[in-house]
């Protein structure tokens, strides 16, 4: 047995190896951007200081695209959940072939991520389909400026991440016993109090999984709200994009992903004790 836990032992130290090389290592280099100003590689004796987190909060600038960031980020969240959650129960419930659809739902995952977004451009655009199609439609009669909005970014995000959705709540709704369904309508509830009480309830655990996957990277998202917004539509990741690529200020950058890194753990923590698994257990045992 002695012998058997051994080379269980040595079996993580790859793991932690990766670990540290490829997630510990470029984080502490950007923690200490964060904390310094000068170039880390210059050989110029470093001066720790929070200089640049000040920035961060002294700047209404920055303040207003944290804000609209947040406020996109989260209306992606609930339009992803309001489209995936029939798509999810459809999947796990309705249907024979949810191996086949659930393949074709990624089929746009295998296309570059720039190629979909500028396909969005096309679609949005004054001479784009949508346009066109609303004319026809006589819905419009004339078009319509969607891109280079907020609308505009917050349509391609929804796109790109509603997925990421789907996926989690499919295997949430389709682990839950029909028969608890059954038996509840044979006690006298309603379909729609059986609905809420027993499918939605137990869902949660895929609704809180899904929005992890889409609230964070649709925060930080930067390449939709480059090519399909304009200069009202910035979010974090374009400042930090623009910090490293554009501007050269490392340091600034680096606090800017620290900053939004803390905020997204923030988050996450507020809504796991608010709507997380530990509130879903609690209801298991009442549906």
């Amino acid at each position: 047995m002695s012998v058997i836990r051994s080379k269980n032992k040595n079996l993580i130290y790859p793991g932690l190896m990766w670990f540290f090389i490829f997630f510990l290592m470029p984080l502490s280099v950007i923690l200490i951007y964060a904390l310094t100003t000068q170039n880390l590689f210059s050989g110029e004796p470093l001066k720790f200081t929070f200089e640049n987190f000040m920035v961060i909060f002294q700047k209404k600038h920055y303040l207003i695209i944290l804000l609209r960031s947040l406020k996109i980020s989260f209306l992606t969240t609930v339009f992803s959940i309001i489209f995936s959650y029939p798509v999810a129960y459809y999947l796990a419930k309705r249907t024979r072939f949810d191996k086949v659809l659930i393949v074709v739902l990624m089929i746009p995952f295998w296309i570059n991520y720039l190629i979909r977004t500028f396909a969005w451009k096309l679609i949005l655009s004054e001479n784009g389909v949508l346009n066109q199609f609303l004319l026809w439609l006589k819905v419009i009669d004339e078009p319509v400026r969607i891109l280079y909005s907020q609308t505009a970014v917050l349509l391609g995000l929804i796109y790109m991440y509603t997925p990421m959705m789907v996926l989690p709540l499919y295997a949430s709704l389709l682990r839950i016993d029909d028969s608890l369904i059954e038996a509840s309508l044979d006690l006298g509830a309603s379909k729609f109090r059986a609905f809420f009480d027993i499918t939605f309830r137990l869902s949660l655990t895929g609704i809180f999984a899904g929005t992890l996957l889409v609230f964070i990277p649709a925060l930080g998202s930067f390449a939709i709200p480059a090519i399909l917004g304009g200069t009202n539509s910035v979010m974090i990741g374009n400042i930090i994009e623009n910090q490293f690529n554009r501007v050269g200020n490392w340091n600034f950058g680096s606090a800017f992903t620290i900053a939004l890194a803390v905020l997204s753990i923030v988050l996450v923590l507020f809504y796991s004790k608010i709507f997380g698994l530990e509130s879903v257990y609690k209801n298991r045992g009442n549906p």
